[in-house]
């Protein structure tokens, strides 16, 4: 008896815990946010919750009536769906599009299993979820990330999952091999473990700055990439979005910024506001005005971050943000700043800014900082009433403007002394009057998209006609706002002719400097040749051939630039020597012969303290070393000698044999050529000789022709 009652309890127990459960699942049935259905085999819609009624636009009444395969926007999906459904029992995330009562079409999941009994489909119930604005904002994102400028991609579990056109062209991958390939496989293998940490850093909010690295191209060359990255949500797991740039191309200009850094730095010296150039956000140069607006010498602020200008750290990253996103687009930006002096006092700025060339690298600029505190004091003085606010707009140093209906309904002073136009003339004159023909179509264009709500830059530089026929560089920026319930273009024009000029006589000033050198270059040279008749030219001719074989190897412009620097010097060192050794008609003695040798060192120590962007000295140093260690003066060897010297060897070697020597006739291009050939990976660098082979054979390269030469020098093809 005790047996048969515990089995009756525990069935007690049991039927209650049933309820209970169905209670629950009913509950979550009718409270579940997304639609929930029982069909019939059918279609016939047998059970719904609420959230079906609103996603389908039925009355509960009339989902009742509805078979599910009206709804179907494809006859084709419903089909589809039954023979899935018929050969896996279950199906999840399955994407099908349905229609409203109403019409309007959805993209919708089905998560859904079968309804059996005595083994056979009976119908179907599950889950229906309407994901149309998640299907839009994945398009528009992938619009944008295809189309921006910058490499955008997206990795999950260590894989690639997206990849824009950016990633590929950098790369050197197609889309199909990036896409589940590992993103550290691109990475240089002595970067991985720090990208790894700089990656987490970002991700866990320690870090906003971005970090850089070596990509491996799949052609092996390397690349110089900057990047943030960002933790997002990618079909419903976790992921990592990145953005990167590559900045390849600005390494290498570095260091003919540097020659201009200088030349910068002496100009903007006497500027009355406080000038500072950056790279990379690092201090390269500063003007005595710096002393004047935050109380440091400008000698120890140089290398410095601009960090030491404001008053937190959180200042520093917000106008990083601020400014460079900005300068990507636009050459010039400009906004007040709260900054810092040295003593703790804390003062406002209008901060200036200019990128330093066509395209915004290595984060290079000059900032102008003009301590507005006390102006900034009395606007703030001013806002406290509608009157003063007036004031403040009338006495602005910018020109102010309203434009409504495509006209000027209001223009401050300032406007006056920018255009030459009067106030009252100004009202009501069409806003695109006083910009120049060649502006007003692009002044035009981003006045419309602003008027019709869409991103336009917030500053940029145009040019206006003034009433007394003059031309002025100006800045706009302009904001909509509303004036009598209807919009309104409001912004300010600033007039930059001043600094424009500036900018364009630090330009005319670096060539200046640039054909000095070539100048001075050149004197060195002709020095040597004037005491040697009979190699008169030589240095030249070197230097034509030097530069045609660098070239054939691909060398970037500013090395190659270097190279015709050093092969025009390469013999200075021979102003040393005595004449008689230099226009012996008969070979040389043993201890002519040593004398001689010495040229190299002799040159190395003419040119060792001339500040060339180029290792000229050393090149000219080395350009009688031999591949195989043979030559002189230290006997180096192999990758021990500098490229450049490799190069100038040959050059050397091939214009020295077919041009005319005191002690011997030409021996003509075929016979140089077939000295290099032969001692190929010997005396001479194996690469340097085949570029030479190809500028002569299948460039048809041919020496100038000069009046110490027996005969013109030419190719072995066109002799």
């Amino acid at each position: 008896m005790r047996d048969t009652r515990k089995t009756k309890r525990q069935l007690v127990y049991e039927i209650q815990a049933l309820r209970e459960s169905e209670a629950k699942c009913r509950t979550l049935f009718e409270e579940s946010k997304d639609a929930m259905v029982v069909t019939a085999l059918d279609g016939k819609v047998e059970e719904f919750n609420e959230a079906a009624v609103e996603l389908f636009g039925y009355s509960g009444e009339e989902l009742k009536e509805v078979n599910i395969k009206e709804i179907y926007v494809n006859e084709k999906d419903r089909t589809r769906f039954q023979k899935e459904m018929g050969e896996k029992g279950f199906l999840r995330n399955y994407k099908v599009r349905l229609r409203r009562k109403d019409g309007r079409e959805m993209d919708c999941l089905f998560t859904m299993t079968v309804r059996s009994q005595d083994g056979r489909i009976v119908g179907y119930h599950g889950i229906i979820r309407d994901i149309s604005e998640q299907r839009q904002a994945e398009e528009l994102y992938s619009k944008l990330a295809q189309n921006a400028q910058a490499g955008v991609y997206v990795v999950q579990n260590g894989k690639f999952q997206f990849v824009n056109p950016h990633i590929i062209e950098y790369s050197g991958y197609s889309k199909k091999e990036l896409v589940a390939m590992q993103s550290l496989h691109l990475v240089h293998p002595e970067d991985r473990e720090a990208m790894r940490l700089y990656a987490i850093d970002m991700l866990k909010g320690r870090s906003t700055v971005p970090y850089e690295y070596r990509l491996v191209s799949k052609n092996g060359k390397i690349r110089k990439i900057l990047e943030t990255v960002t933790s997002i949500e990618y079909f419903g797991e976790r992921a990592v979005l990145a953005n990167s740039m590559d900045i390849t191309a600005e390494r290498e200009t570095k260091e003919r910024l540097a020659q201009a850094k200088a030349l910068e730095s002496s100009i903007l010296s006497a500027m009355p506001h406080a000038i500072i150039g950056l790279e990379n956000r690092r201090i390269i140069f500063a003007n005595e005005a710096v002393k004047k607006v935050f109380g440091w010498d400008p000698e120890d602020v140089i290398g410095e971050m601009t960090r030491i200008f404001y008053r937190s750290d959180k200042d520093f990253e917000e106008i990083g943000r601020r400014f460079y996103p900005v300068l990507e687009k636009q050459e010039t930006y400009s906004e007040e700043f709260p900054c810092q002096k040295k003593d703790g006092t804390d003062i406002v700025c209008m901060v200036s800014t200019a990128r330093v060339g066509g395209e915004l690298k290595e984060k290079r600029i000059i900032v102008v900082y003009e301590d507005i505190t006390e102006r900034k004091q009395a606007e703030d003085a001013l806002r406290e009433s509608e009157e003063k606010y007036s004031a403040v707009v009338e006495q602005a140093m910018y020109g102010v403007v309203i434009i409504q209906e495509e006209k000027y309904q209001f223009a401050n002073s300032a406007m006056e002394d920018i255009t030459g136009f009067p106030v009252n003339e100004l009202i009501g004159m069409h806003f695109l009057d006083i910009f120049t023909i060649e502006y007003r179509r692009l002044v035009y264009q981003r006045y419309k998209k602003r008027m019709a709500g869409g991103r336009v830059l917030p500053v940029y530089e145009t040019k206006v006609f003034c009433k007394d026929g003059t031309i002025r560089d100006v800045e706009i920026a302009f904001g909509i706002i509303t004036i009598n319930k209807q919009p309104a273009d409001m912004g300010y024009i600033r007039d930059i002719t001043i600094r424009k000029k500036a900018q364009e006589e630090l330009t005319r000033s670096f060539a200046s400097i640039q054909k000095r050198l070539e100048e001075t270059v050149n004197a060195l040279a002709s020095m040597t040749e004037k005491r040697d008749p009979y190699t008169a030219g030589h240095q030249q001719r070197v230097t034509q051939l030097a530069r045609a074989i660098a070239k054939e190897m691909h060398l970037t412009d500013n090395r190659i630039e270097g190279i015709a620097v050093a092969a025009t010097l390469h013999d200075i060192g021979k102003i040393y020597e005595p004449a008689e050794i230099l226009s012996k008609p008969d070979i040389l003695t043993e201890i002519e012969f040593l004398m001689m040798k010495v040229h190299p060192e002799v040159g190395y120590e003419i040119l060792k303290n001339i500040d060339f962007p180029w290792p000229v000295a050393q090149i000219v140093k080395q350009h009688h070393e031999r591949y195989d260690g043979s030559g002189y003066p230290e006997g180096l060897k192999g990758e021990e000698i500098l490229l450049e010297a490799r190069i100038l060897a040959v050059a050397d070697v091939v214009e020295a044999m077919a041009s005319h020597r005191p002690y011997r006739s030409a021996l003509g291009i075929q016979t140089a050529l077939e000295e290099i050939k032969n001692n190929r990976d010997v005396l001479y660098d194996p690469e340097v000789v085949d570029a030479c082979m190809k500028v002569f054979e299948v460039k048809k390269f041919e020496f100038g022709h000069h009046p110490y030469t027996e005969l013109q020098l030419r190719s072995p093809t066109t002799r």
